[in-house]
């Protein structure tokens, strides 16, 4: 194998052939390196020359192949190398067969690859016959301004070339394709009219006249606006069926008809790679269509993000189509990839795009053809099973045809996206309502756990926080009376009574309605200044048709709440309105029972639970036992009247003398205590002397009072509320007995 890479071998005839053709690889593609291009017999591998650096595997298969090639063996692979051969003669001369490869990475495509070797087999072996006069269009020409490419378009455009550097007339070159039911040409200047050309090209029935014979001249005025009036035609045939014309048009018959007598050879000796080349560009581009369908459905059953299929679409249309333009004009705000170009879908007014709004309202596909450039706008619309989801907006490259199964293609392509969409945005809706309900039941279940009032508030207030990334939440009541009151547990912005001042026109507006309130942007309502917060919800606590409160949640953002937070919220409150009646009548019958009627004090009962509950927790506590001096007396004098409101007001005094963990309570009649827990007995009685001076000065009319103290300790052998009571009686009744209005400990 050495001597043949080396060109030492007997067959070194071939290695300069090789060396031209690695320089001409290097120069016009980049399907290999690296690789080994190798001539070969039936048996063996005669010469190769190498293409770049070539690692020690390949170096491996090379050998292999050398060892075990044949003419049954054009296609091989040795462990991640490829061989792929074509039949090759590249002298006349010369009648063992030949064949013309390649080694190179298994990883390659091998379609284009087998192109190019054909390209250049067909190009070398004509270009050694002896011809006595030059071509018009020499295949080795063609075939390296085509870069060894079997395909169609770039064959055409190395002929038009070809034919522009070789004739020295006055001549000109117009390929048609086949598109459908008409021929449009595949270059032409910006100017033309390809409506015109074809009406006239169908009205001179110039596809039947080409079929008569494959090389005709015909004579037609219309078919330019100019004075090229004669035109040499040959016809591209496929399954004898013209798909491409070769259209040489001249000012004159003379030239036409000497350009017919010389074109035609060469024109014969190269149309059957032009139809073969037609034909492997087709089935490319069926290929890749197929590829790319194939490659798009799987991309979008392997994802429901949204941004994901959206993003998909654009590029299977951009490989597709690699000189479109696309944008998404889209009905929804689905986040996207910011490479994406999304624009605005406006439709029913005036500013909109009326050929996209009839796209997306008849899911039909359009097509917008007034442009300046003579490019063309494509509107296809992202249809689903349930409905439009948006349309794509695809511009063509000027003066492009587009034909009906590329518009086709793209609806195809269009379709499939939408489904996926629809797909995409059914799973995200299943996904949010089985949190929404998720959320919903579990804020039911804690709220029917007979959780306190604050408790309930402040898990609610956790919950819409985290739910719904509010900022300020707040809970406000409305009482009997048409107060509005904050309830505790609500976030720090609703304690502020500016805020509530800023946000009365809404309450207002919801006790008159009892209908929720959805604001944006409250820079766009006169009547509410929030300062900072722009998005608002508000919604109503009803019950049995009465307005039991609302909730209030706010966002410094402007529209930061969707409309499906803002129903998940009604769905929340509607739930949570029960909770809430429930657990502030819980608390209010509560009250009621732990507290006294006329004084507002607690019970004698509730005092007892405390003190109990104190005994068992704490190391000391301090008792005072309160009776009215002559209280009688004041019934008799004043009326009994008279005597409720003196305990009332010796209540008040005894309240804003004590702490907020102290007990005060009604003992019964005229008397009243209070206890004070972990408190040591000098501070009780600095307090219960305060209380007397207090109620001889503040009462009206005026009344003294008589304090008796009790203490206990856990150091004392015995602790219990019998003997705390019977210490503070017996306390209570000295004080009675030394004169009234003092304090006495015991």
């Amino acid at each position: 194998m050495d001597k043949i890479l080396n060109g030492n071998s007997d067959n070194s005839q071939y290695r300069p052939f090789l060396e031209e053709l690695v320089s001409n690889s290097n120069k016009s593609t980049a399907l290999f390196e690296p690789a080994v291009f190798f001539i070969a017999s039936n048996e063996r591998i005669l010469s190769a020359y190498k293409m770049g650096y070539v690692p020690p595997s390949m170096d491996e298969a090379l050998t292999y192949f050398e060892s075990n090639f044949s003419a049954q063996k054009l296609k091989c692979k040795c462990k991640d190398s490829v061989l792929l051969a074509v039949p090759f003669s590249a002298h006349e001369h010369i009648d063992t067969p030949l064949y013309l490869g390649v080694v190179l990475s298994a990883s390659a495509k091998e379609e284009p690859i087998i192109s190019y070797l054909e390209g250049v087999v067909t190009g070398s072996g004509l270009t050694t016959k002896r011809l006595k006069k030059k071509k018009m269009f020499p295949i080795n020409e063609l075939l390296e301004l085509a870069g060894y490419q079997m395909e169609f378009t770039s064959l055409a455009n190395a002929l038009n070339t070809c034919y522009k550097k070789n004739d020295s007339g006055s001549g000109k070159l117009v390929i048609v394709e086949r598109s459908e039911e008409r021929f449009v040409p595949l270059f032409y200047p910006s100017h033309w009219d390809l409506d015109h050309f074809d009406a006239v090209f169908k009205q001179q029935h110039y596809e039947s006249k080409i079929g008569a014979e494959p090389f005709v001249l015909l004579k037609d005025s219309q078919l330019f606006e100019n004075n090229y009036h004669y035109h040499v035609i040959c016809a591209i045939e496929v399954e004898n069926k013209p798909v491409s014309l070769l259209l040489f048009t001249f000012e004159t018959e003379h030239e036409a008809q000497k350009a017919k007598d010389d074109y035609e050879q060469s024109i014969k000796e190269i149309l059957p790679i032009l139809e073969k080349a037609y034909i492997q560009e087709k089935d490319v581009q069926e290929a890749q269509r197929r590829d790319i369908l194939l490659q798009v459905t799987k991309k979008f059953h392997s994802t429901m993000d949204i941004g994901e299929v959206l993003g998909e679409i654009v590029e299977a249309i951009e490989r597709a189509y690699p000189h479109y333009h696309v944008h998404l004009l889209l009905s929804q705000e689905w986040q996207v990839n910011e490479n994406v170009s999304i624009k605005p879908l406006k439709y029913g007014t005036e500013s909109g795009n009326s050929t996209a709004e009839h796209a997306y309202l008849t899911g039909q596909i359009q097509v917008d053809k007034e442009l300046e450039d003579n490019s063309k706008i494509l509107y296809a619309p992202l249809r689903g099973k349930q409905g439009v989801y948006g349309v794509m907006e695809i511009m063509t490259s000027e003066d492009v045809h587009v034909p009906q199964y590329e518009i086709d293609f793209i609806q195809m392509l269009a379709d499939t996206g939408g489904n996926a969409l629809e797909n995409a945005e059914l799973y995200q809706q299943s996904r949010n309502l089985i949190h929404d309900l998720q959320l919903i039941n579990e804020t039911s279940h804690q709220l029917n756990s007979n959780l306190r009032l604050a408790d309930t508030i402040n898990f609610m207030t956790q919950q819409i926080i985290e739910s719904f990334k509010a900022e300020e939440v707040g809970f406000i009541m409305f009482h009997a009376n048409g107060e509005a009151v904050v309830l505790d547990g609500s976030t720090p912005f609703f304690k502020n009574e500016d805020s509530l001042d800023a946000l009365e026109p809404l309450i207002r507006k919801v006790k008159r309605d009892k209908d929720p309130i959805y604001i944006g942007d409250t820079e766009r309502h006169e009547d509410v200044q929030l300062d900072f917060y722009k998005s608002v919800l508000m919604v109503p606590m009803i019950q049995n048709n009465e307005l039991k409160g609302m909730v209030v949640t706010v966002h410094q953002s402007s529209y930061h709440f969707t409309f499906e937070n803002f129903k998940l919220l009604q769905s929340l409150v509607h739930h949570s309105t029960l909770a809430f009646s429930n657990s502030m009548l819980h608390e209010e019958l509560e009250r009621l029972v732990i507290t006294d009627h006329l004084t507002k004090l607690f019970s004698r009962n509730h005092l007892d639970e405390r003190i109990q509950e104190s005994m068992y927790k704490q190391n000391q506590g301090t008792f005072l036992l309160l009776d009215i001096d002559n209280f009688k007396q004041i019934n008799d004098t004043y009326g009994h009247q008279v005597g409720d409101d003196i305990i009332i007001q010796v209540a008040n005094i005894m309240k804003r003398n004590i702490r907020e963990e102290d007990i005060a309570a009604r003992w019964g009649g005229e008397e009243l205590a209070i206890y004070f827990p972990n408190i040591e007995v000098k501070i009780g009685q600095q307090i219960a002397e305060r209380i007397v001076k207090a109620v001889a000065i503040e009462t009206s009319p005026r009344v003294t009072v008589s304090i008796g103290i009790s203490h206990w300790s856990s150091r004392e052998s015995e602790v219990s509320l019998k003997l705390l009571f019977n210490q503070a009686d017996t306390a209570l009744y000295e004080a009675k007995e030394t004169g009234k209005n003092r304090v006495v400990v015991k």
